[in-house]
């Protein structure tokens, strides 16, 4: 029994909830009651259904049916499409491919909490993380509710499922650990890692990157994404940095569309990705990590903590999203400092493994490794602005790391040794000037 108030112009009405004999009964009790008369209106109402329970029951009996689970599954299907979901792929993913196969063939009414922790036994057994057991329990727990209020249902037998219990991922890619992923990567794989760094976008969203959602500005390349579900919030524009814009394109020429075409969606390239942990050794890393490690980079550099959730895409706290605007210059620095510490990481992995020698006297692994063009010199074909308002500012880096720089007829040589040239030579391209050293 479950009394519910609800505010109608005749004021406040009460509602009895109350099932008998496998039906629902909702008689209104009255307005404007008080508790008293409430339970006396109530126990009145019930003492009635249940003496004439008897004679309707029968009846109801033979004409009730429950529709068993896969039935019932393409009309929750429609109602979530009524709605206008924008992510509906992920429910109806998990309805078709774990939910109906387990519970289709069960009716409504039949579906017990042994059906449930047999579920669960299942998915753990299937080796599914503890995560994604919980959304399906989510979805499968949404669409019992909904049957319980179109009466398909008269009450959800799972509503006490234990399902299971997680905690956000933590996880961040360690200097060392992107070194190996960089080296051992195929190049579409690597400029996926470093598009994704330089922009903190998911993983689905970066390899439906198209190049119609490109325009160029007055301040640089920004890109304007296909927006996201509500739970999963995407920028409405990101700024991209030089690199960001010769890792989309690469070496290779292409025609047109998408960047990153040579995988369907996310689920073609989580194998690709799986393949490549397990070929370098690292274990427990999924590429959504990169966007945790991208983050984390730019909160250890000093960025603000809203300019970090505006290009990440997450909803500003309190009334900021509608008053603050303007972001443009706020997040192109972002993204800049994400590509100098992305340089700067994979300068100090070479400092650390230049001056290792082989049994035979030979380089180290770092000397064999061969840089992409795109990252050191750009793609061919695209355009360079001599902006010489951003030479102090490169001069100032590279003494930062303790670079001998000078400067001679529009070239830019130094005196660092090898292992400092990768970050150099692209120092100075972002700065329009041709390095005079060679790599």
């Amino acid at each position: 029994m479950n009394i519910k108030r609800t505010q109608t112009p005749r004021g406040i009405c009460s509602v009895l909830d109350y099932r008998y004999g496998g039906i629902r009964y909702r008689p209104v009790l009255g307005y404007d009651l008080t508790r008293e008369q409430e339970q006396a209106a109530a126990i009145e109402v019930m003492v009635a259904i249940q003496v004439n329970a008897g004679v309707q029951a029968p009846k109801v009996q033979t004409s009730r049916q429950s529709p068993v689970f896969s039935e019932f599954a393409s009309r929750y299907m429609a109602y979530l499409a009524a709605k206008k979901l924008k992510a509906l792929d992920r429910p109806c993913t998990i309805l078709n491919r774990h939910l109906v196969p387990h519970f289709g063939s069960v009716p409504l009414m039949k579906v017990t909490m042994d059906h449930g922790l047999a579920y669960l036994m299942k998915r753990r057994a299937e080796g599914a993380a503890e995560g994604t057991i919980a959304r399906e329990c989510g979805v499968l727990q949404a669409a019992l509710n909904y049957a319980v209020e179109i009466d398909a249902l008269d009450k959800n037998r799972l509503r006490l499922l234990p399902s299971p219990n997680w905690e956000s991922r933590e996880r961040v890619v360690s200097t060392e650990e992107l070194s190996r992923l960089f080296r051992k990567a195929s190049d579409p794989v690597r400029r996926l890692m470093v598009f994704a760094l330089l922009t903190t976008l998911r993983q689905s969203k970066l390899i439906e990157t198209h190049e119609e959602w490109l325009v160029q500005r007055a301040d640089g390349w920004w890109m304007m994404p296909s927006p996201g579900s509500r739970h999963k919030r995407v920028p409405k524009e990101v700024p991209l940095s030089n690199l960001a814009v010769r890792a989309l394109y690469g070496d290779l020429p292409r025609i047109g569309g998408r960047f990153f075409g040579q995988w369907k969606d996310g689920n073609s390239f989580k194998h690709r990705w799986a393949e490549l942990c397990h070929r370098v050794g690292i274990h427990d890393l999924n590429f959504h990590d990169l966007r945790h490690t991208a983050a984390s980079w730019l909160l250890a550099a000093g960025i603000d903590y809203a300019v970090i959730e505006k290009l990440l895409g997450h909803r500003l706290h309190g009334m900021g999203e509608g008053y603050i605007h303007n972001w443009e210059h706020r997040l192109r620095e972002a993204v800049l400092k994400l590509e100098t510490i992305l340089l700067q990481k994979l300068l100090e992995t070479g400092r650390e493994d230049e001056g290792t020698m082989g049994s035979s006297g030979q380089l180290g692994s770092y000397e064999k490794f061969q840089f992409p063009k795109w990252l050191i010199c750009g793609a061919e074909g695209q355009n360079r602005t001599v902006d010489t308002s951003l030479f102090r500012a490169v001069l100032y880096q590279l003494s930062y790391l303790g670079i001998p720089v000078e400067f001679e007829k529009g070239f830019l040589s130094t005196g660092s040794p090898p292992k400092n040239q990768l970050f150099t030579m692209v120092m100075a391209e972002r700065a329009g000037f041709e390095p005079a050293t060679g790599f």
